[in-house]
């Protein structure tokens, strides 16, 4: 069985720390609550690992780097947190040249860490286009 990285699995990349996990008996993602199990040990035990999670400010920060622009950089580099996501939003909104193509980096970027993911923790993997 293999791990099939779609629409629906890659939006599990958005949770929190431990708050999704990887079975390597049914190559699914399932949530902590789902499981009714606190016990990391237990899981991991069980053939469970600690699905693959992205922060908002980790892909922001990717695509600022991804975009080259001098001025946006230069005022976001001081910041961090949600006070780095709250500037970027507010330039997002009021330049076109930094959200015009937003959602397309996103996806790409989602999709190769799950990607480094699964070869990083030998998970079989297809990924549906």
């Amino acid at each position: 069985m293999k791990l099939l990285l779609d629409e629906k699995t890659l939006r599990y990349v958005w949770g929190g720390s431990g708050e999704y996990w990887y079975s390597r008996v049914d190559s699914q993602v399932h949530s902590s609550v789902e499981l009714e199990c606190d016990d990391t040990e237990d899981l991991m035990t069980n053939g469970f690992i600690p699905f693959l999670t992205i922060s908002n400010e980790e892909v922001i920060r990717a695509y600022i780097k991804f975009l080259d622009n001098k001025k946006v950089s230069a005022v976001l580099e001081k910041l961090s947190g949600n006070e780095y996501i709250d500037t970027f939003w507010k330039y997002f909104n009021a330049y076109s040249s930094i959200s015009e193509g937003f959602d397309e980096f996103e996806n790409k970027f989602v999709l190769e860490k799950a990607e480094e993911w699964c070869k990083a923790n030998s998970v079989e993997y297809s990924v549906e286009k």
